[in-house]
């Protein structure tokens, strides 16, 4: 999100939902575990080859068929007894803010493809400082997006990837549990 109006009207229907992250995912690292769990089967689906597609190109059903998944994979961690709907949106919002922040973390993103290989290049400590003051803005106005965020430094140290705050505010919530594989 890159628009402080977008920004804004996200966080208020963020506010029509559950504004406090439920107490059974207050750990950091059950947090991270359930950001993992979910990942998979969100983006790509049950037939991940036939099914790796962008989010935006799917049609109802599978939309539905993803939401009902994560749903359930969810139930061990996110263990109040809560409406369906209420259960996707805070999955969807915790999923978002973690990779939000562990992407604008990493030290290179894609940048293309060229003759089938992939191009990358590196994230500038300018490109990162702006990414954060959004995800920063957004984290203080939806207290489960900044939970996302929060743990993505737990979710890094999971799938065993180096991260970098370089240009990330030293007051950013992504700073709270940093760990070792914090490389500056």
């Amino acid at each position: 999100m890159s628009d402080a109006n977008m920004i804004t009207a996200y966080s208020w229907s963020a506010g029509l939902f559950q504004q406090e992250l439920p107490s059974s995912l207050s750990d950091i690292q059950k947090r991270a575990k359930l950001v993992n769990e979910i990942n998979t089967p969100l983006v790509k689906g049950k037939n991940q080859l036939a099914n790796a597609k962008m989010l935006t190109d799917l049609d109802a059903t599978e939309i539905d068929n993803r939401l009902n998944e994560i749903a359930q994979i969810s139930i061990p961690y996110l263990t109040e007894q809560i409406d369906d709907k209420l259960r996707k949106n805070i999955l969807l919002r915790l999923w978002t803010g973690c990779m939000e922040a562990a992407k604008a973390t990493r030290f290179t993103y894609v940048a293309g493809i060229r003759d089938g290989a992939v191009i990358e290049a590196p994230i500038s400590i300018e490109y990162r400082r702006s990414v954060f003051n959004l995800i920063d803005l957004l984290s203080k106005t939806d207290q489960i997006y900044g939970s996302g965020v929060e743990s993505a430094p737990a979710y890094k140290k999971l799938v065993k990837e180096y991260y970098s705050l370089n240009g990330v505010s030293s007051n950013s919530i992504i700073r709270k549990y940093t760990n070792e594989y914090l490389k500056d």
